[in-house]
């Protein structure tokens, strides 16, 4: 039996914040679809900050590095900025209070010194494990009363979306 959502009343209806929500998500019609997409990235993102929050002291844009470097050898700041959609900036910043944590180790790529190579040490493996588990956890059970012909739907339409963004 599927456990029902904190955010649910035991009458299993939408909670209040949905209910504030539905009139902003469901306007404009198909013009309005990427509305609609920020809108729910937007609440994904202030939901796993809310997860970090309970589970460690990350920042978002920490989890973003610490992510990818758990999915991946190495990394520099634009690979990772890149593959997080984000300013370079932000991750160089991430990356710096990473390393000053002990969490992320920083080497110099002798064929370009201003592009070091960033990999998670042995304890940021360790902290990219456990907070792994209950971020895949939430994920996974955001997906589970769609059936996986959508899913796959989904993704080729955000692909799609996505290529059309960046001109592809």
């Amino acid at each position: 039996m599927k456990k029902a959502s904190p955010r649910q009343s035991a009458a299993n209806r939408p909670s209040p914040e949905i209910n504030r929500l539905l009139p902003f998500y469901d306007i404009g019609g198909r013009s309005y679809f990427g509305y609609r997409m920020v809108l729910a990235a937007k609440h994904f993102d202030r939901a796993i900050t809310r997860l970090l929050a309970e589970n460690s002291d990350f920042t978002l844009p920490q989890w973003r590095v610490m992510a990818q470097l758990g999915l991946m050898p190495t990394g520099t700041v634009r690979s990772l900025a890149d593959g997080a959609a984000v300013d370079r900036a932000e991750i160089s910043r991430a990356t710096r209070e990473l390393e000053t944590l002990g969490l992320v180790r920083r080497r110099e790529d002798s064929s370009d010194r201003r592009s070091p190579l960033f990999s998670l040490t042995p304890s940021g493996r360790r902290q990219y494990s456990r907070i792994r588990k209950p971020i895949s956890e939430f994920i996974v059970h955001l997906i589970d009363d769609v059936n996986a012909r959508d899913l796959e739907a989904a993704n080729r339409a955000l692909w799609a979306i996505t290529k059309g963004c960046l001109g592809a």
